[in-house]
């Protein structure tokens, strides 16, 4: 029986700025609001569960930890190729320029199989912090990104 794998090039990544909350959560934008951000190398996403230490005399005076029951997301963008009038590269530099207590929030799709009925979707919320341009003597001008997950990543599948 052959293994099985998936490859990472038939993934999508979509973004959209912020607009709305639904009381603390931010609310997830139109379809339309979305663009695609095809020029990143690649994308990490993740969960952390954080934990609590307890030290006591059923631990022996040990120190271990447990879990607490919080969880933090986590996200990074490989170098994304800038070009100053890409839809999605505006959005992603836009919010790390914002001046705003959530100006700099932005709602991420990232479908690692691609688009289609049934296959898995992961939903985030990142802030912007930093934005570094690379302008080289040769090559391509990339950006990088500093993103701090706010919500997520929620796992779900794209609906038929």
């Amino acid at each position: 029986m052959a293994p099985k794998f998936r490859f990472g090039k038939n993934a999508i990544i979509r973004v959209a700025p912020v607009t709305a909350f639904t009381g603390e959560l931010a609310t997830k934008p139109a379809t339309a609001a979305f663009k695609l951000l095809c020029l990143a190398s690649e994308v990490t996403i993740g969960i952390e569960n954080t934990t609590i230490d307890i030290e006591n005399f059923c631990t022996g005076g040990r120190t271990i930890s447990v879990r607490d029951g919080g969880r933090d997301g986590t996200m990074s963008l490989g170098e994304t190729t800038w070009v100053e009038d890409d839809p999605a590269v505006v959005i992603m530099q836009t919010a790390a320029f914002a001046e705003t207590e959530t100006g700099g929030l932005v709602y991420v799709e990232v479908l690692p199989l691609g688009a289609g009925a049934g296959k898995p979707v992961f939903d985030l919320v990142v802030d912007v912090r930093t934005w570094e341009l690379t302008v080289p003597s040769k090559g391509v001008i990339t950006a990088t990104h500093e993103l701090s997950v706010q919500e997520g990543p929620l796992p779900g599948v794209i609906p038929a």
